[in-house]
């Protein structure tokens, strides 16, 4: 009866929250990139740094998900979700810090400025990504199956 609620509560999760968030967070990445990063380089205007909150907001639905063992049980069952999400999660951290970058060097009208802010956000994006395929090839996100599955 227990395993049977617990699963029914991970069904619920998995479908009540996690492929909202999932969605939602590949809709951010490109309002992100389209609407606030490339928005701002042609506006030449910087727009509010929210790519944190949305973040912040992901990061807190995938850390519930791991520390529930019957939400867990997604990532047991579709070993793909896991690292969707961590990947998902990555990559709306690096474009947040890029979009951060751009609007602090947006916010005063200057020209060096602005292709200062520009060169820093690109060495950003190609240093980040550079580290997270080093760090994702050292340290391959693997669940690895047991048999006690709550």
């Amino acid at each position: 009866m227990k395993n049977k609620i617990s699963n029914l509560l991970a069904v619920l999760w998995f479908f009540g929250v996690l492929v909202e968030t999932l969605f939602f967070m590949a809709i951010v990445i490109l309002i992100i990139f389209f609407s606030n990063i490339v928005g701002t380089l042609k506006s030449g205007f910087s727009t509010p740094a929210v790519g944190f909150l949305f973040c912040f907001l992901a990061g807190l639905v995938f850390a519930v998900t791991g520390w529930v063992p019957a939400f867990r049980k997604c990532y047991y069952k579709l070993p793909w979700l896991y690292p969707l999400s961590m990947m998902l999660t990555m990559h709306l951290f690096i474009l947040s810090i890029a979009e951060a970058v751009l609007a602090k060097g947006f916010s005063v009208i200057s020209t060096p400025r602005h292709l200062a802010a520009i060169c820093i956000m690109v060495v950003q994006l190609i240093v980040c990504r550079a580290a997270m395929c080093i760090y994702l090839k050292k340290n391959p996100m693997v669940l690895h199956r047991y048999d006690r599955i709550e």
